[in-house]
């Protein structure tokens, strides 16, 4: 360890001894670090020494007291094992740099030059070191017996393959599962850690197994936890769903627990230096070309022998495992989203510059939206009620309607412009009768255009609606023999029950007589018959 100066020390002494500063805030005061507090008091303490310090001791005298000259083997300064792999064995923070051997090596080796010893190479430190971790013993270690079918894990590798894209490129994710048992393997290349390619792949790792594990280990990552920091551990609302659909009891990692997913950890190093270094000198464009790259090696990997056990991961899976995983669903999970949104007053949610249809009633509501693969479900909340359900839009400004959504005369204006409106009403009047079709056909062939006829037809038919159908085709039939293509006249015929109107008498007109008006005899011969 780096030492510090004298009046740091004075300083770390009259701050913990005098002022009875716990060794943090002794730190912060002195602004060195926490570690370096300990070690000088511990020094201190070996050496006998508190505060105040005694008059006569001065900075060389304090200095040799605390650091005494290490004692020497055959000419080589012998550097503080202990303190060596207290380093090495530290706790390490998230996102900190671990320390490594060669750093411990180099700090040892300036510390016995500055105090004008002689100091190992670097081979040597570490063959001491080595046989000094021997010697003290290192933590135990457990080893797992997992059931056949029992437990899954998967973890992201840290290493990656790069993806070309144009003139520049791109690091891609490698996901790894594994099942525990037969240590059978599953990588692909996704292209981040985001939660939906994180879940898809895991889909299409049991796809590959076959089935599903009853239990899966995972690591303690946002794509996977709700939130991580928590001590009470919450899966990510889309990966509960995933884990729900194919019956699979999740369990994440501690943080900073390798231990607990060793397994994984031990095939992510098996993946990266039989797959990603034997692939790191290609170039793959696209990730469909970089996976089966990857789907060749994974065969390979899986196929070779295990140095342990004598047989290969398949030749452990296939007859040991595959009959104990649980059957795949017999339908494979589909991706969601979850987002809100708000019921529009024309009926539909937008949702990715397309708008989806919402019963009437739910107008001005809050609702929540899964945004699968290919549909789209709305429920008034997660998990509730879903009250509508369409296929995805591809493109943008796209309408998914459906008409028992949409209030009766928003549905009739929809219909109208609808470009076979002609033929919709056709097929309405059809189902009413032979009769009410053929006036149909008789309104649209007596107007200028079609369309000109629509509003008659439309008003036969809610006449049908309203008053029955086998009744109407009678009118029907009678207004064909009088050419009456007017609805009206279906309406004032239903007014007077149907009944036929009565005929009018005909005006008894007689002939006046005149000079001028010659008569029927006029124009008769002799024998009776009327002149030509």
């Amino acid at each position: 360890m780096k030492r510090i100066d004298t009046m740091s020390i004075r300083d770390i002494l009259r701050h913990h001894h005098d002022l009875g500063l716990p060794r943090a805030e002794t730190a912060v005061a002195v602004s060195v670090s926490a570690g370096t507090v300990s070690n000088v008091l511990e020094r201190a303490q070996a050496a006998g020494l508190s505060w105040p310090l005694p008059s006569d001791l001065d900075d060389d005298g304090l200095r040799a007291r605390l650091y005494p000259p290490a004692p020497r083997e055959s000419g080589y300064a012998q550097p503080d094992w202990d303190d060596v792999l207290r380093e090495l064995r530290a706790k390490r923070k998230r996102r900190r740099v671990r320390v490594t051997r060669r750093k411990l090596w180099e700090e040892y080796r300036d510390e016995a030059e500055a105090q004008g010893g002689k100091a190992y190479s670097y081979s040597q430190f570490c063959a001491r070191l080595k046989a000094h971790q021997g010697s003290c013993g290192g933590p135990a270690q457990m080893h797992f017996d997992y059931e056949p079918g029992l437990y899954g894990m998967a973890d992201f590798s840290g290493k990656t393959l790069a993806l070309r894209t144009g003139r520049t490129e791109t690091d891609v994710e490698i996901f790894v599962a594994v099942l525990a048992h037969s240590n059978l393997i599953y990588a692909e290349a996704v292209p981040d850690q985001t939660v939906r390619h994180w879940t898809m792949a895991h889909r299409r790792a049991l796809e590959y197994f076959g089935g599903t594990p009853r239990r899966w280990v995972i690591d303690n990552l946002k794509s996977g936890v709700d939130d991580p920091g928590r001590d009470d551990i919450r899966l990510n609302p889309s990966y509960r769903e995933f884990a729900l659909h194919y019956g699979i009891a999740v369990l994440p990692a501690r943080q900073y627990r390798a231990t607990d997913k060793g397994l994984v950890e031990s095939c992510v190093k098996a993946v990266q230096t039989r797959i990603l270094l034997t692939l790191r000198h290609q170039t793959f464009f696209s990730l469909e070309t970089m996976n089966a790259a990857i789907r060749r090696e994974l065969d390979r990997l899986n196929e070779a022998p295990m140095a342990k056990h004598g047989e290969s991961r398949r030749a452990l899976f296939e007859p040991r495992e595959r009959a104990a995983l649980a059957a795949l669903p017999a339908h494979p999970w589909e991706w969601g989203e979850w987002v809100e949104r708000k019921v529009g007053p024309n009926c539909h949610i937008r949702l990715e510059h397309n708008h989806y249809s919402v019963p009437e009633r739910y107008i001005g509501r809050q609702v929540d939206v899964r945004a699968g693969e290919r549909m789209v479900e709305v429920f008034l909340e997660r998990g509730g009620e879903r009250i509508a359900v369409h296929r995805r839009k591809a493109g943008r400004n796209q309408y998914a309607t459906l008409p028992e959504h949409m209030p009766e005369n928003h549905r009739a204006v929809c219909d109208i412009r609808r470009p076979d409106y002609g033929d919709i009403l056709l097929g309405q009047a059809r189902r009413i009768g032979a009769n009410a079709l053929a006036w149909a056909e008789r309104c649209y062939a007596s107007r200028d255009f079609p369309e000109q006829a629509f509003a008659t037809v439309k008003g036969m038919i809610q006449l049908a609606d309203d008053h029955g159908g086998d009744r109407l085709d009678v009118l029907c039939a009678e207004a064909l023999d009088l050419n009456r293509l007017a609805s009206g006249f279906l309406r004032e015929r239903l007014k007077n029950g149907g009944k036929p109107d009565p005929p009018r008498p005909e005006p008894d007109e007689t002939i006046p007589s005149h000079g001028n008006i010659r008569g029927g005899a006029y124009y008769r011969n002799d024998e009776g018959e009327a002149t030509p």
